[in-house]
């Protein structure tokens, strides 16, 4: 793939629409290049259609986005390619163009792009990884498990995307299980049996009925929580600061508490 100092420094009257993978903004990537164009913006299928400029429609090609993968590696850094893939599971507003123009510079001023702390760009998306990473830390602890329907579900509201930063803790920690971790907010499902694992697309969001065992185990969890709490040196607001309140709807002993 040739070096990004070919490519055009202005943004063009074109937008670009792709299906939402790291592999299809790959090929957005290889379109901007070759075609010697930045877009004004890179917007998802589900995403709401751009106002602005005219819509191209870029497809995923595995070949191409190979490429693209295999070029950031080597010309730019591995580091690049780990920030790129942890920054396009974040929830960092227009992370596409951002990333765009993080990978047009670094083709042109190589690996030490992502040692520039100071940069603006660069800030930018290193303060978005560590907001997902972060995320997905704190989802290891606080993610709550039921039993139902014959295997483990869990549900889990975040922010960002962490189904890929959290599934290698949990296949490990629950290696023997059949279990689901539930994305509510992006609509995907975290699948592991047989000691397979895979992320797939959720239509239904429907929480399975829980047993009457089950329902006994989450009282016992919570009569648990209740009691070991020492009245004295209760302290919402140090509680909330390692246990942020948006969490606590997909935990059985906070229940009460919203």
């Amino acid at each position: 793939m040739p070096g990004g100092g070919d490519v055009g420094g202005g943004a063009q009257a074109v937008c670009y629409r792709y299906d939402g993978s790291f592999e299809g903004f790959l090929c957005c990537v290889y379109d901007s290049v070759y075609r010697r164009e930045t877009p004004l913006c890179i917007t998802a299928e589900s995403d709401v259609p751009a106002l602005l400029g005219a819509e191209r429609c870029v497809g995923t090609d595995g070949e191409r986005a190979a490429r693209v993968r295999d070029s950031i590696a080597r010309r730019i850094s591995p580091r690049a390619l780990e920030l790129c893939r942890n920054v396009f599971c974040s929830c960092l507003s227009q992370k596409e163009l951002h990333l765009l123009r993080f990978l047009l510079r670094g083709y042109r001023e190589g690996g030490g792009i992502c040692q520039k702390n100071g940069d603006e760009l660069v800030s930018r998306l290193l303060s978005a990884e560590r907001h997902l990473l972060g995320e997905a830390h704190l989802l290891k602890g606080f993610t709550r498990f039921a039993r139902a329907e014959g295997l483990l579900v869990a549900f889990i509201t975040p922010k960002n995307y962490v189904l890929p930063c959290i599934a290698e803790h949990f296949c490990l920690r629950l290696a023997q299980e059949r279990f689901a971790i539930v994305d509510r907010t992006h609509g995907a499902a975290l699948l592991h049996e047989e000691g397979r694992a895979r992320v797939l697309r959720v239509e239904s969001l429907r929480a399975p009925e829980l047993s009457a065992e089950e329902a006994g185990w989450q009282a016992l969890w919570k009569r648990f929580y209740d009691t070991v709490a020492i009245e004295g040196r209760e302290n919402p607001r140090c509680r909330m600061s390692h246990m942020p309140r948006r969490y606590w709807e997909n935990m059985p002993e906070m229940a009460d508490l919203l």
